[in-house]
């Protein structure tokens, strides 16, 4: 893939160098993606199938080796953040489009323009028809299996001694006792409404944490930047002819994905 300054600011999510060859068979690929244990390993045999297709599909495409190996890593990127975070598939969809527009628009070092807009809509409905088709189904094959053993235990009980109980040369009066019930119950009430308002403060600011996260990185990076200002018309130019033309295609893609996850 295209090398870019190691001391420029890094790109929003940065890509693997996926190495790649022409006639590259299954076996070269498992070694590339360390998974040649694929014979005795179901997990590692259906990363390889997901890598391999891809290959396939970047051959009969006819992209070049650069292209194919950025592919190979928007595939990798997507299925290892999304198999580690249980990403929903709208989440999952939403980075690989990320990396989808990193790749297809030229901005270095921000973002590397090595996919063009009609191989990124290829890739896009590639991955639509495969690895999201059967999203919930690589959910359930890389979900870990928790299994908990619950065995029966006969009941302690204790009897209490008589210096458990009060003597009731201070046992309270009826209507006392009833106060002070009545008093302990308020308190409880109190104090449980408290612990909830606190959960509810802590639930909410996570929300909050998570939805600003969710729109920082949704924010192409040159947007947070000075770059914009000094880049030249042309440039900005091609930039919104790009975003239009996605913006047609996003509402379709939505709609499958709302299919699929339905």
């Amino acid at each position: 893939m295209t090398q870019i300054d190691a001391s420029a600011p890094p790109r929003k999510v940065q890509l693997e160098d996926i190495p790649v060859k022409p006639g590259m068979t299954k076996e070269e690929l498992a070694v590339v993606f360390d998974v040649t244990d694929h014979p005795i390993n179901e997990r590692s045999a259906i990363k390889l199938d997901l890598y391999f297709n891809a290959l396939a599909y970047a051959n009969n495409q006819g992209l070049s080796l650069e292209k194919t190996s950025c592919l190979l890593a928007i595939f990798k990127a997507t299925h290892d953040k999304s198999m580690a975070e249980r990403m929903t598939i709208e989440k999952s969809f939403g980075f690989f489009k990320l990396l989808a527009l990193q790749s297809s628009v030229h901005r270095p070092p921000y973002s590397l323009g090595i996919l063009n807009f009609a191989e990124m809509k290829d890739m896009t409905e590639y991955a639509l028809s495969t690895y999201f088709r059967y999203y919930k189904l690589y959910q359930y094959a890389f979900t870990d299996l928790v299994r908990m053993d619950v065995r029966p235990a006969a009941p302690v009980l204790e009897t209490p001694g008589a210096s458990a109980f009060a003597s009731l040369g201070v046992a309270y009066p009826k209507e006392e006792w009833a106060e002070k019930q009545k008093e302990l119950a308020e308190r409880a009430a109190e104090a449980k409404a408290r612990e909830d308002e606190e959960e509810a403060a802590i639930e909410e600011a996570e929300r909050e944490a998570m939805l600003k996260a969710e729109y920082e990185a949704a924010i192409p990076s040159e947007v947070t930047t000075k770059v914009e200002a000094a880049l030249a018309a042309s440039m900005v130019a091609m930039k919104e002819q790009l975003e239009e033309r996605f913006a047609a295609q996003e509402q379709a893609l939505l709609a499958k994905i709302a299919a699929l996850g339905g």
